[in-house]
């Protein structure tokens, strides 16, 4: 049964019984699509209430949030991206560890990136000859590993002879992670590899 027709007849079971009142009169009818118009427009509202499904309040939503930022230019935003953007801001329950930064970049799009820390990688006289030579200070950085050469782009023939012979890079993840890493720390972006 539809919306009007429940609304239809439940103004009809209002009504006193007897003579005097008639179920179809165009008053009680127009009081029935009124209230279903209103019943069909809170369900409608009900859905601008999640980041992941509103439309009509997702300019207000992004004014509160401080959206669009310097991480996502306005102008090349879907609002599918703006939903999922949106939804990250207010939903990020933010932390340092390397767990939460793999988080961050699967909700980005880059399911199978790594994270390498020189925590414990220290080069000393007990070391390895095929250890990396790492010192103390290397302890405060930290690589993002976006491996399969997303975002990597080579120079053609086509291309002017000034042009770079290749170009890499992906500066809206860049953005993100910089913002959000903790700032005692450097992070360094590595593209096309699986693990530095």
């Amino acid at each position: 049964m539809d919306l009007d027709k429940q609304y239809r007849n439940m103004v009809g079971h209002l009504l006193p019984y007897g003579p005097a009142w008639n179920k179809s009169e165009p008053i009680l009818l127009s009081l029935a699509l009124t209230l279903s118009n209103t019943h069909a427009r809170l369900d409608d509202l009900m859905q601008e209430v999640n980041p992941k499904t509103t439309t009509e309040l997702i300019d207000r939503y992004e004014q509160i949030c401080g959206l669009p930022d310097s991480c996502y230019p306005s102008e090349f935003q879907t609002l599918t991206i703006r939903r999922n953007r949106l939804d990250s801001k207010i939903n990020l329950v933010g932390g340092i560890s390397k767990d939460f930064f793999l988080q961050v970049l699967k909700a980005n799009g880059y399911t199978d990136a790594t994270i390498t820390n020189y925590n414990n990688d220290i080069f000393t006289c007990e070391s390895t000859c095929d250890d990396y030579l790492y010192d103390e200070e290397w302890r405060f950085y930290w690589i993002v590993n976006i491996p399969h050469n997303y975002q990597i782009t080579d120079m053609t023939c086509n291309d002017e002879c000034d042009s770079s012979l290749r170009k890499w890079g992906d500066k809206q993840i860049e953005c993100i992670i910089d913002k959000l890493c903790p700032s005692h720390t450097y992070v360094i972006f590595k593209y096309g590899v699986t693990n530095a």
